[in-house]
């Protein structure tokens, strides 16, 4: 269904305006007349035209939309008329102008893998594979249900991260907003009490009554250095370097290195499953697991390993010479080769992951806490 707007005079002669939803412009105006609506103006309403909830795409519009084409496409509608359903009623406004954009490439015979390809920006990269897969295989909807499940299982990740470490961060963010109040409202009282000779107090205090005077006499340099670093920092975590270099910081810190590398497991081993479940070959499916990988020294050793395996070399001893991955998911690896149901030995591995990933959480919360405290006091 397409979505027209229209102005029209009604049985009274007065001028009404509005939306209706038919095939095509013939079956718009046939509704309205069946209603005594004579349109002076009738025509299809375009992305820009209407009115969105918001503008840009967040990751969980992203999933929903792929959950609601998936689920459209198993009750059995036509792919063209689910996009015209899913663009009639999109909240969100870049979503809508993407899925227009795609139902204009259906209707002039694009695939729709390749239609995601030119119009589905801020999408994984292993969806339009997927997708290709999916329609060479004649089982599009289930493609589009594991993108969908994939897709929530990359969601669900990232929320375990955020509340993972966002009552800490706010606990070090205030922390330091407090000591700041205190070096330039509180240490300045005690330096005036003590006077102007203050050589006597130990080398602490007096270092400390010091910067609080120092800053306190320059407050306005001081918030704009303070500004100034901010401004520096939000600049530097934009740099692609500057975040490779962190996130391998990250990788390698005790307890936080563990919980990234157990939730990086578990997307490779997920979308792994999922490529291998839609018919995608071997080689194939790893370099769509390897996009899921954000550490550049794990990615390149799993290029390496997908090297080894082009050349013969089964796939659990390329991984054990290779990657750092364990022992247990080597085995379980080596179980699904044996056994020809790698995809669903390799989902059981995604599955233990997550679950592990969950637990790392939880004991990642409960060890920040008390470091943002320590960092604080000190």
């Amino acid at each position: 269904m397409t979505t027209f707007i229209y102005k029209a005079l009604n049985e009274d002669g007065a001028v009404v305006e509005g939306r209706i939803s038919a095939m095509d412009q013939v079956d718009a105006q046939r509704q309205l007349e069946a209603q005594s609506i004579a349109p002076f103006e009738l025509a299809e309403q375009r992305a820009e035209d209407r009115k969105y909830e918001r503008k840009k795409a967040r990751p969980q519009d992203r999933h929903r939309l792929m959950r609601q084409l998936s689920v459209l496409l198993k009750a059995g509608m036509p792919l063209l008329s689910s996009f015209e359903t899913m663009a009639s009623e999109e909240p969100c406004r870049e979503l809508a102008v993407q899925v227009n954009a795609v139902r204009r490439d259906l209707r002039s015979g694009t695939r729709l893998s390749a239609a995601f390809r030119n119009h589905l920006t801020g999408y994984p990269d292993y969806v339009p594979r997927l997708v290709e897969l999916g329609e060479s295989t004649g089982q599009l909807p289930s493609a589009l249900n594991d993108i969908a499940a994939q897709m929530e299982q990359d969601l669900k990740a990232a929320e375990e991260i955020r509340n993972a470490l966002s009552y800490p961060s706010f606990l070090a963010v205030m922390g330091l907003v407090a000591v700041l109040f205190i070096f330039l409202f509180v240490v300045p009282r005690f330096a005036t009490l003590l006077g102007e000779d203050r050589s006597q107090l130990p080398a602490m205090s007096r270092a400390v009554i010091e910067t609080g005077v120092f800053l306190r006499a320059h407050m306005m340099q001081s918030l704009m250095a303070l500004g100034a670093a901010a401004f520096g920092g939000v600049l530097l975590s934009q740099n692609p370097a500057f975040r490779a270099g962190v996130q391998e910081f990250l990788y390698r810190a005790p307890v936080v290195g563990g919980f990234l590398r157990s939730a990086e497991i578990a997307r490779w081993a997920r979308i792994m499953s999922t490529a291998l479940s839609g018919g995608a070959p071997l080689l194939e499916a790893m370099v769509l697991a390897e996009s899921g990988i954000q550490s550049l020294k794990r990615r390149q050793a799993l290029v390496e390993a997908r090297r080894a395996i082009r050349a013969g070399v089964a796939i659990d001893e390329a991984l054990k010479t290779y990657s750092d991955f364990d022992a247990m998911t080597i085995n379980l690896v080596k179980t699904g080769r044996t056994a020809a149901s790698l995809d669903e030995m390799l989902r059981f591995v995604a599955e233990t992951y997550e679950n592990e990933t969950r637990n790392r959480a939880k004991k990642l919360t409960g060890i920040a806490e008390p470091v943002a405290i320590l960092f604080i006091a000190s």
